[in-house]
């Protein structure tokens, strides 16, 4: 099987087409896999719901307010995401995530799912956005 993309590294290092792979593939996934830190039990493995536009510049990505990966952010914003499949490959994405508070970039990544865990919409405290900020890669696309 021959790869498309093969890249560890950091995120400015990769080329235009590197990029463009990459993004197309995490694009086409509903869910990413993070792992935080938690300062009681160690490292926590958690699914986080991908949204729409995502960049290797900016990653965007909705949760529950109450969920505990939120509060290991909170104190460690250091973490690691990851899309997989067994058919076309790997990415992981390492670097430090923001909770976003801005209502105006919320009100635009909102999705209709989210009403049901904050039924006041983007102004609600029920779903917190959280921005990665992407330092390193590691890709294996086939």
């Amino acid at each position: 099987m021959e790869m498309k993309l093969f890249y560890l590294g950091e995120v400015a290092g990769m080329t235009k087409e590197q990029v463009e792979e990459a993004e197309k593939f995490i694009r086409g996934f509903e869910y990413g896999i993070v792992a935080t830190n938690n300062p009681e039990t160690g490292p926590r493995l958690s699914g986080l719901n991908n949204l729409a536009g995502q960049t290797l510049q900016q990653l965007h990505f909705a949760t529950e307010a109450s969920c505990q990966k939120l509060a290991n952010l909170r104190l460690d914003p250091r973490c690691e995401v990851m899309y997989a499949t067994m058919e076309s490959g790997q990415v992981q994405i390492a670097g430090k995530a923001e909770i976003i508070t801005d209502e105006a970039l919320k009100r635009e990544l909102w999705q209709d799912w989210m009403n049901e865990y904050s039924p006041e919409g983007p102004t609600g405290e029920g779903i917190c956005i959280i921005r990665l900020i992407p330092a390193s890669i590691r890709a294996m696309i086939c």
